[in-house]
């Protein structure tokens, strides 16, 4: 493929690629993508995030994180 674009002999009739428009469409669509991510990310949604993990009565045994180990 390198070669077709340093020699740009068009023997087979097919019209050559605008390489350069191709990368300036594709800077485009990614610099539009990565503003989309942004937007969305510091959305207001106006209500807090609930969480959506169950709760369990009872102690968090065996996986407290401050509980030390006891020696044996």
């Amino acid at each position: 493929m390198i070669y077709y674009i340093l020699n740009n002999n068009n023997d087979d009739g097919r019209p050559s690629i605008h390489w350069g428009g191709a990368m300036i469409a594709f800077a485009l669509v990614l610099v539009g993508a990565v503003l989309v991510v942004y937007l969305v990310s510091t959305a207001d949604f106006g209500q807090p995030a609930t969480s959506t993990v169950p709760r369990t009565p009872g102690p968090c045994a065996p996986f407290c994180p401050a509980t030390p180990v006891p020696p044996r």
